[in-house]
């Protein structure tokens, strides 16, 4: 999508977010604080980077959103999910890939300029991704809500039994799985853990989320796409002990005896910034060789 007809937001605050332990996402953050602030933009560093590069200040990755009116993020898709699990309304991401697989990212170092130009002026394409709302708790309890961009995984350790996992949907009991666990992605995440699971590719812009078991028990377990209008409730039937719940893989729960887990569609959206004409099939057959032929057309 582009963005509604009428005056381009404009960009007066830029905040750089940084993979602070790559030497190359490091020295492109300082050659883009040079260039935004030779155009008169503030630039504002995420307090890890800040640290990382002996600067006093900067701001926390979860509010850095709120305080400008871009963020960059110069890494892989772990530098841009620690951003983009706490969007502001409005605020775009452009994520320059200084990374590995890159699936969320906008572009490569050598890319960048004309979106970042596009993008300064408001007038960049932005997709929509949706985020899923995570609400953990213990017994009566309050309620602890988070937001992930690409999954929640309820699994066991190492050394665990297998876990029975109930699924309600609107509180009714439609599923068991027993296994390892489970993964439930939103399809922005379906190229994520849940494809290494044997979960399907989603686009990444459907109403939808997915349900994939990890070395489930049985054969007639399989991953389930359902729309991303229900609820999910989630809880564990046998010993929960050494079962965690990780949210986007940042963030590990311990899970209890009385623990309940609902998920549920966000109501906040993240804003990616895209390269103009490139598609999610070019995405995939540039990251995964999709459709079993790569650019020069071998298998």
């Amino acid at each position: 999508m582009r963005p509604s007809p009428g005056r381009p937001r404009a960009v007066r605050r830029v905040g750089l977010v940084t993979r602070h332990s790559h030497p190359d996402a490091v020295a492109l953050s300082q050659r883009l604080e040079r260039e935004l602030k030779g155009r008169g933009i503030k630039v504002l560093h995420d307090a890890e980077s800040s640290a990382a590069l002996g600067r006093p200040g900067g701001v926390a990755r979860w509010e850095i959103a709120r305080s400008v009116d871009l963020v960059v993020t110069l890494g892989g898709d772990g530098t841009i999910i620690s951003v983009a699990r706490h969007p502001a309304p409005g605020v775009p991401i452009l994520g320059i890939d200084v990374g590995t697989l890159g699936f969320l990212t906008s572009c490569r170092p050598s890319e960048y300029e004309p979106l970042l130009d596009a993008c300064l002026l408001g007038r960049a394409t932005v997709e929509k991704r949706r985020l899923l709302t995570v609400s953990v708790r213990e017994g009566t309890g309050r309620a602890h809500r988070h937001r992930v961009v690409n999954d929640a995984v309820l699994g066991k350790s190492a050394l665990s039994r297998i876990a029975s996992i109930r699924v309600a949907v609107a509180g009714k009991t439609v599923l068991r799985y027993r296994g390892d666990g489970l993964i439930v992605s939103t399809p922005t995440g379906s190229t994520a853990y849940n494809l290494s699971a044997g979960g399907p590719i989603l686009d990444p812009t459907m109403p939808a989320l997915v349900l994939s078991p990890i070395c489930p028990h049985a054969l007639t377990l399989r991953p389930l796409v359902l729309p991303d209008s229900v609820t999910l409730d989630l809880s564990v039937e046998n010993d929960p002990r050494d079962v965690f719940l990780t949210l986007d893989g940042q963030e590990g729960v311990p899970f209890g005896s009385r623990s309940r887990v609902e998920i549920r569609r966000s109501r906040r959206v993240v804003l990616l910034a895209r390269m103009p004409g490139r598609t999610f099939f070019d995405v995939l057959k540039d990251k995964l060789s999709f459709g079993g032929e790569r650019e020069n057309g071998t298998a």
